[in-house]
Formats: structure tokens, C-alpha cells, sequence
């Protein structure tokens, strides 16, 4: 079965959902592509995606205005008025999917119409990875036209079913990870010292990890200065930032003098086994409330402190909605400053029991053979 995974590269959670389902995909013997047709169709698009990624990195606080702007303007509602249709088009008849999946939820109303125009046996599945509703809950998530709606929770779908998608075409998809976050506790449990040593980390010692966006995003280096201060009778020996593909970064923070007994260990960009190990092990996550890293800290019950310096994205106010529905006391920083403090406190956790593979792949199969 040939499958098509529409996304784009705005954040990192949409393009790790995308390769998650290559790779489980591709596993199962059946062939899967990954099509970026923001940024591979349209210049305009691609620097759309582009200044929403300087938004994110920047000025957070900003992305309010971006967001509303794009819930407004339909630009890609119609196919007779999308840039790079005939791009797309043509894309679309050499590759004869036999089944969609988009990732986001600019990809869902003229690339579903250009594609059943092209295809009409096709299918074409939406899967929405925000965790609850919000006001980042993007309107163009629904279309009824599409063959089924699927996401990570019921908070998801109910939203959805809200929104105006049929219930008959709504179904919990779980979520959607690379394929190390399924592995069994036990053996995860057996592997992570080994991968701790491997990264340079004491697994014997105490240690927070700093994450970052798949762009980059963080202020890393503000966060250790503050932990420098405070942290003087703390447990905290080791602190582990994750610098994605910033090499800079990496140099500045292996270069910073921290008080005696306390270690920086600064990473580039890890693999999953590696991130399994980290989020397994650490006493808590540091991390913006972005849908991507926050789903992994639910795989592996991570406790985790949400960092909202710099101000909250719409969308990210659907990720933290997720944890009050589920009566958790969020610890959120809006100041670097008041990390060490969170770490005197008790952090809660929460977390989902993933199975060995996830739902969706059985949704497809199930959508893709019906006639």
C-alpha cells in the first residue's frame, strides 16, 4: 500500500510525526514518502513556514497575531486559488498514493480536493497531533470531505466532532512516535545506562534535562546561569542540554565555569533510543509546551516544567489544556530565574502506556482496503 505523508517543516512536531510514520510504515514492508508541500511547492509558503519558525524562535508572543492571520485568510482552502497547484499536481500522478496522511492542518482542504481530482479512489486520512482543545485548535483541522480524522486522544476527536468534523469519521489514533518509545520498559530500563555513559552522563548522579525544539529554540544558557546561583545544597549534579544542530551553543555551555560538583553536558542533536534513555532517567524536562517533545515526555511519564519564556503560542495552550484536564498541577516558568525554584518542589507527572505499535497504522490499513 502506497502511502503519502503530507507535513511541513513550522515547529518540529509535525515533521516527527511524519518520519515516525515513515519509518513504522516502511517497517511493515509497504512503501511511504514524506512531501513537504508548503515549502517544496511555493516560495510565498515556504517563506510563510520560514517566519513562523523565526516566530517561534524570537518572539512567541507574537505568533498570536501570525496565528489569527492564517485562521482568517484561507490560503489554502481552495484549490483554484493555491500557488504551486499544478507543482503539486504533478506530484501527486507520479506518485499514485493509495492513501493520505496530513500532518498539519494547512494540508487538509485544496491538497485533499486536487488530490481526489486526480484520484478519486484515494483516501485521505487527517491526523491531528494537538492533545486537547484550545485556542490554538486551528479551524482548518476540520473537513468533512476527508475519509477520516484521527488524533492522539479523545480530547482531540471530541474537539474535532465540536468543530464540525462527523463523528462517523472520527477515531482516537494514540500517539504517534518514533519507534524507540515503544519499546518495552523493561528492556529500556536494561539499556539506559549504557546510553546515559555513552553521552558523557553519571547515571549515578542526579541530573535535569534542558530540551529544545527541532529549530532550535531554547535560552539554555540563561537557564544554567540562573541554576549556578540557586542551586547551592541542591541534589542537581549534572545538567543535560539538548542543543539540536547548534554547535555554537554546544561550545558556549562547555565553556561556562558552573560552582564546583555540578556539571553541564551538552548535546547535539540525539537519536530516539538516546531520548528514550534521557527522558527515562531525568529528574524533569525542561521544555516549551510544543506537541512533539511534550508527547514523548507522556510516553516515557517524564516530569516535566513548561517554559513559556518569552510568551505562550496559541497552539501550545492545547498541550498544556491537556494536562489540566487530567488534573495536573502544571509547574510552568515564564522567567529563567524561577527554574531552580520549580526544582524545590515536587514536579508531577503524567503519563499514557503506549502499545508495541501505534494505533494509526491499523486505521490506515483498515481505511486503504476499503473500496
Amino acid at each position: 500500500m502506497n502511502l503519502l505523508i503530507l507535513s511541513s517543516s513550522t515547529g518540529g512536531g509535525h515533521d516527527m510525526r511524519a518520519f515516525a510514520l515513515k519509518e513504522w510504515w516502511t517497517s511493515k514492508g509497504y512503501d511511504a514518502e514524506v512531501f513537504h508541500p508548503l515549502e517544496q511547492t511555493s516560495s510565498l509558503y515556504r517563506f510563510g513556514t520560514n517566519l513562523y519558525n523565526f516566530i517561534q524562535k524570537r518572539v512567541p508572543w507574537c505568533h498570536s497575531l501570525y496565528f489569527k492571520f492564517l485562521e482568517c485568510a484561507n490560503l489554502h482552502r481552495s484549490s483554484r486559488f493555491l500557488i504551486g497547484r499544478n507543482h503539486f499536481k504533478s506530484f501527486i500522478e507520479d506518485n499514485k498514493p493509495e492513501v493520505l496522511v496530513s500532518v498539519h492542518a494547512h494540508l487538509n482542504h485544496a491538497y485533499l480536493d486536487i488530490t481526489k481530482q486526480c484520484f478519486p479512489e484515494s483516501k485521505f486520512i487527517i491526523y491531528c497531533g494537538e492533545f486537547a482543545d484550545g485556542k490554538g485548535f486551528s479551524r482548518h483541522w476540520i473537513n468533512p470531505k476527508a475519509d477520516l480524522f484521527t488524533g492522539p486522544f479523545e480530547s482531540t476527536c471530541e474537539t474535532a466532532i465540536r468543530k464540525g468534523m462527523p463523528p462517523s469519521k472520527v477515531q482516537v489514533g494514540g500517539l504517534l512516535l518514533r519507534q524507540a518509545f515503544h519499546t518495552n520498559s523493561d528492556k529500556v530500563e536494561r539499556n539506559s545506562k549504557i546510553k546515559l555513559k555513552s553521552m558523557g552522563i553519571n547515571p549515578g548522579e542526579n541530573f535535569v534535562t534542558l530540551g529544545t525544539g527541532a529549530n532550535g529554540t531554547n535560552n539554555h544558557l540563561r537557564i544554567c546561569r540562573e541554576m549556578n546561583k540557586s542551586l547551592r545544597n541542591s541534589n542537581i549534579k549534572q545538567i543535560v542540554a539538548l542543543c539540536g544542530e547548534n554547535r555554537k551553543l554546544q561550545k558556549d555551555l562547555n565553556s561556562m565555569h558552573l560552582r564546583k560538583g555540578v556539571k553541564i553536558i551538552a548535546l547535539l542533536k540525539v537519536g530516539a533510543e538516546e531520548m528514550v534513555s534521557l527522558l527515562s532517567e531525568t529528574c524533569c524536562l525542561l521544555a516549551r509546551p510544543g506537541a512533539g517533545i511534550s508527547a514523548e515526555a507522556l510516553a516515557m511519564h517524564t516530569p516535566i516544567v513548561f517554559n513559556i519564556c518569552g510568551g505562550v503560542m496559541p497552539q501550545e495552550t492545547n498541550n498544556l489544556n491537556y494536562w489540566k484536564l487530567h488534573g495536573c498541577k502544571t509547574s510552568i516558568i515564564s522567567k529563567p530565574e524561577q527554574f531552580p525554584l520549580c526544582l524545590e518542589k515536587k514536579i508531577s507527572a503524567i503519563g499514557v502506556t503506549l502499545p508495541s505499535e501505534p494505533s494509526i497504522l491499523e486505521i490506515i490499513e483498515r481505511i486503504g482496503n476499503e473500496k
